[in-house]
């Protein structure tokens, strides 16, 4: 039968128990966050209405010079052009002007002229992969194709089959000859997996009985699209690097299309199977609302909530409610956040009471978090650590890495990564050991294998909402000439993180330790730094565990040629990070890292580390360090840990409700 348009993520059916575009005009009548981003799309399709269509060639932020010359179909360009056109479909679907309509038309228009767009593809995938298809091709057939099901009432006849026609000329057939090719990402479950099959899938739900091979296009991307799902970890881990989890809004965005497809009322299960991920990435943020950046993404990398509304709707959980309403301004998915949001779900700000201040995953590249509040603009600090593997995609060699926020600002940061190179990444530092909060051991950086046979592991754990937190990570797997490496980290509230590196060689070598400062540290004594950024300050000291500084190197990160431009030949940012070095010789090796983080303005309470006897001393904090332990003790609350693998139990960690 043929079905009636539009009736994917909208219809105009109030019998059959789906959202509908009268119940979203109605929403969209009303104070609050639905008006809101309503208004966000409609002053945005009101802004481009008579503007030229976007082309390969035209220069946007974010995009590369020789991108723009080479009128390359990147990330930036293909996404600004589908959500022009979605957002004028959107436009035109509730205020019935035809204008919008016309909008969204010249854009599709450009994008089915070969002269402009010669194909739907990035030019690197092509000359990388040589396939058919790529990411560009699945983001623009799902777009166009849900743009011409809300439009299809203003449609004549001819527009109708001129667009479709021009969607499976650019992206159908194109996409078809991909999979007879058994391209890869049929089977990689990742980001690709679900932009390409997920997106080619909602392209034939869109389309229906308009297009003769729609439902082969559905009952591809199924199945895939279910198998993908289970790639996430038991706990909600992401099987890619953090900032790589903001895909998630494509699974949600597929399985809310197959419910109307499928004509279901009940809100898919796949959906409401993301709370425990949407919560990885509530532990994965530090105020502001910046996410940790390991891996692949930028440093200051905005919170990930692109499709967290749809979820908390689907459990009606008013705490993801609260998370994406903190950090949802600027919208990055707008008509997306609209469609899954449910206006009328109260929010409610977690406690440590209902939702513990520290959590460790095991899955994955095996997130560590610990804060001192769950305050959505400030907190006094932010501790992130890395217990996983660096074999995931999009990660680096990173294993045992740590990441310093406190009141709102990046102290002891990761570098994140820079536009990609095309191959030999370990020659680029950002993606090496060289550009990590790590031990190397004799001038090598850490082992890195995709497939996993060698990782580093948690071994021991524990949150306490009012001391902190503390963890130990056996990295021994990832080093050459080593009998044991580990790293043990200790949070105790608000400020202070203690960090003892441990290794026994088989062979005297040198070993180094490396910290990346998030501003250039002003020198501060033997042994000792600070790091001012803004309203925060960090005061830090390396040295060994007899209690003797080491003599601290700074330096700055630069590419050297010819590993010095991307994937597309553009030069690299020199943005030379700065960094500290700490070097110490033997067979037996103990760095300990001590840091105190306050405001800037109270700096002068505590001052810098001093040696005293056998501890070490900060304000009315002391430090101390024996064969088999660590103290970390405050005023008021103390932790004593083991700094020993002897115990391979983990301690019980608190689970997200």
């Amino acid at each position: 039968m043929r079905p009636s348009h539009p009736h994917i993520l909208l219809t105009d059916d109030d019998a059959g128990g789906l959202p509908t575009i009268a119940a979203l005009r109605a929403a969209i009548g009303r104070p609050g966050p639905r008006r809101r981003l309503w208004q966000t799309i409609l002053a945005e399709a009101e802004t481009v209405l008579h503007a030229a269509p976007i082309t390969p060639y035209d220069p946007m932020p974010g995009r590369a010079a020789e991108d723009v010359r080479r009128g390359n179909r990147d990330y930036v360009i293909v996404n600004a052009a589908g959500q022009r056109i979605v957002g004028a479909a959107l436009a035109a679907l509730l205020t019935e002007d035809r204008r919008y309509v016309d909008c969204a038309l010249r854009q599709m228009a450009c994008l089915f002229d070969a002269t402009k767009w010669e194909e739907w593809q990035d030019i690197f995938h092509r000359q990388r992969f040589d396939l058919d298809a790529d990411l560009r091709t699945g983001q623009l057939s799902r777009d166009l194709s849900l743009a011409w099901d809300w439009m299809y009432p203003m449609l004549s006849g001819d527009e109708r089959d001129w667009v479709v026609r021009g969607i499976d000329r650019c992206g159908i057939q194109p996409y078809l000859l991909a999979v007879a090719a058994d391209a890869w990402w049929l089977q990689a479950m990742n980001n690709w997996t679900t932009v390409i099959v997920g997106g080619l899938g909602m392209g034939g739900m869109a389309l229906g009985t308009d297009h003769p091979q729609s439902a082969q296009l559905v009952e591809l991307s199924r199945d895939v699209m279910l198998a993908y799902m289970d790639h996430y970890g038991p706990e909600g881990e992401f099987n890619e690097n953090p900032s790589y989890a903001n895909s998630s809004f494509l699974p949600v965005l597929y399985f809310s299309a197959l419910r109307f497809h499928d004509g279901e009322r009940n809100m898919p299960a796949p959906i409401a199977a993301l709370r425990q991920h949407a919560y990885w990435c509530l532990y994965a943020t530090a105020p502001p609302g910046q996410l940790v950046s390991f891996g692949d993404g930028g440093p200051a990398y905005p919170a990930l909530t692109s499709f967290v509304p749809a979820v908390a709707a689907a459990t009606a959980d008013p705490v993801l409610q609260w998370f994406y309403l903190q950090h949802c301004e600027p919208p990055r998915f707008p008509v997306w956040e609209l469609l899954g949001l449910d206006g009328d779900l109260q929010p409610e700000a977690p406690t440590p009471a209902s939702l513990p201040l520290g959590r460790a995953y095991d899955a994955h590249s095996a997130l560590i978090s610990s804060r001192t509040s769950w305050d959505p603009r400030t907190t006094a600090c932010v501790v992130f650590s890395k217990a996983g593997h660096g074999g995931i995609h999009h990660t680096h060699p990173d294993a045992g890495q740590i990441e310093i926020h406190g009141h709102a600002q990046r102290l002891i940061v990761d570098l994140g990564s820079v536009p990609y190179p095309a191959e030999q990444h370990h020659q680029y530092y950002h993606f090496s050991s060289a550009g990590h909060n790590q031990l190397t051991i004799g001038g090598r950086g850490q082992i890195w294998q995709r497939d996993g046979s060698r990782r580093a592991r948690r071994t021991a754990a524990a949150f306490d909402n009012d001391r902190g937190a503390w963890w130990r990570i056996d990295l021994t797997a990832l080093h050459e000439n080593a009998a044991e490496v580990t790293r043990t980290v200790v949070h105790l509230h608000p400020g202070i993180v203690v960090v003892v590196d441990r290794a026994r060689l088989q062979v005297a070598e040198s070993c180094r330790l490396r910290w990346h400062p998030a501003t250039e540290p002003e020198w501060a004594g033997p042994g000792s730094f600070a790091v001012v950024h803004g309203a925060a300050r960090v005061d830090a000291w390396i040295g060994g565990a007899d209690g003797r500084p080491l003599p601290l190197v700074g330096g700055r990160h630069q590419y050297q040629a010819p590993f010095d431009r991307d994937r597309m030949d553009n030069p690299l940012p020199q943005r030379r990070e700065p960094y500290v070095d700490a070097v110490m010789d033997g067979l037996q090796i103990c760095f300990v890292s001590l840091f105190a983080v306050t405001p800037t303005a109270a700096a002068a309470a505590g001052g810098a580390w001093e040696r005293r006897q056998d501890r070490w001393v900060w304000g009315d904090v002391w430090v101390a360090i024996t064969a088999d332990e660590l103290h970390v003790t405050g005023s008021a609350i103390s932790w004593t840990v083991p700094l020993t693998n002897s115990d391979p139990r983990l301690s019980d960690i608190d689970e997200v409700p």
